[in-house]
């Protein structure tokens, strides 16, 4: 019996239509992803009247005398009068430079209150806090503070929830537990920051229920009267328009879809018939390889001949200033003087005046090699050498 064996046109022609039956899957999804950002209503969006949105809040903070507003529209920024922010479910992570500056304000006094189940996507301050989000064994729809969260007395609280948090920091105090915590607060600085993992605590259809409402109320109450609060809407996609890229209107538009599917066609025929996509580049037998300590020595000869001591001076400042405050989340660009002051509030076993010293004779540019020599192995050996006389 003669064994079937498929000619090149059939392959071709079944892996053509492979891909088109895939083609048009990847087209009717990303034709819904489209639709669904174009939404008018967002969930938790302070702009929304339905009951995911969260519209009654910001009008209530308005009607308790409190200016309430929106940062949407413009280069993500906290205005100085704003003493409570709400962040919602983001759906654009926050950059990493975003999420230090809002850190750094709750750590100036200042009240953030982060509403997120989690997800797909990240939420850059989780991430930063150290807490994550996991999927609850079962969820409810009525869940009671485990202490109190104000004056007044707050019954079970309407909101579902289908994912609790986890955390190994121990300076975390939980105000809301099932199965796992959905509520915690943690206190950053002066600052205080409400991690939940309900945000349906706080939209519009759960704020009729008058338990949820007093809890609002207590959130409110965290920022003195008359004072800014803020609604992140900037991260629920309510951001500056930007001239589209080459990438984003081939994967966004019908006819970039074409262009792709066109694209890979062709491609997979040219495989099929073993068509090369270059010429034969010949392997070299024996490649000499140089050893990185030459490169080492050619680009300090540079610098050298450059006079160029003041720039290797402050490349080994910020190094120094990266590696001290990386397991504390401190900015090596922050001035000298207040960095210090940070990194040893928390590391209290570090000399602070020979740390300025350093630091000092890092920002200096005219310096001898020897002074240069000598002022490099100080930074570099600062942190060791506390550790060892500590241990």
């Amino acid at each position: 019996m003669k064994r079937f064996r498929p000619s090149r046109e059939v392959i071709f022609l079944a892996a053509l239509l492979l891909l088109l039956a895939g083609f048009g899957a990847f087209v009717a999804l990303r034709q819904e992803q489209l639709n669904q950002a174009q939404q008018v209503f967002t969930p938790y969006s302070s702009h929304s009247s339905r009951d995911n949105g969260t519209l009654a809040l910001y009008e209530w903070a308005n009607a308790l005398g409190y200016r309430a507003q929106r940062i949407e529209n413009t280069a993500f920024g906290i205005n100085d009068d704003t003493r409570l922010l709400f962040v919602f479910a983001p759906r654009i992570a926050l950059e990493p430079d975003q999420t230090r500056q809002v850190l750094q304000w709750v750590e100036r006094g200042n009240t953030l209150v982060v509403a997120d189940s989690g997800g797909l996507l990240a939420n850059g301050l989780y991430h930063a806090l150290k807490i994550e989000t996991t999927a609850l064994p079962s969820s409810a729809a009525q869940n009671a503070l485990s202490q109190p969260a104000a004056d007044a007395d707050i019954q079970a609280l309407n909101g579902e929830s289908y994912r609790g948090l986890e955390t190994r920091r121990e300076d975390v105090v939980p105000f809301m537990e099932t199965e796992k915590p959905l509520m915690l607060r943690v206190t950053r600085g002066q600052g205080v920051i409400w991690i939940l993992a309900a945000p349906a605590l706080l939209n519009n259809e759960n704020l009729r229920n008058p338990n949820n409402a007093k809890f609002a109320r207590a959130l409110l109450a965290s920022a003195p009267p008359g004072s800014g609060i803020a609604f992140d809407e900037y991260h629920l996609g309510l951001k500056p328009q930007m001239t589209p890229s080459l990438l984003s209107v081939i994967y966004n538009t019908p006819w970039g879809w074409g262009l792709l599917f066109a694209a890979f066609a062709l491609f997979g025929y040219l495989i099929l018939n073993g068509q090369r996509l270059g010429r034969t580049i010949p392997v070299q037998k024996t490649l000499a390889r140089r050893a990185p300590s030459e490169y080492v020595v050619s680009m300090a000869n540079l610098f050298r001949r450059a006079n160029k001591r003041g720039m290797v001076l402050q490349h080994y400042r910020r190094s120094l200033k990266r590696r001290l405050g990386r397991p504390f989340h401190l900015d090596p660009d922050l001035p000298d003087e207040r960095y210090v002051e940070l990194l040893t509030r928390m590391r209290p076993e570090i000399d602070r005046a020979e740390l300025t010293q350093i630091l000092n004779k890092l920002r200096r540019a005219d310096t001898s090699e020897a002074d240069l020599v000598k002022t490099v192995e100080q930074a570099v050996t600062f942190g060791t050498r506390n550790k060892a006389s500590s241990g």
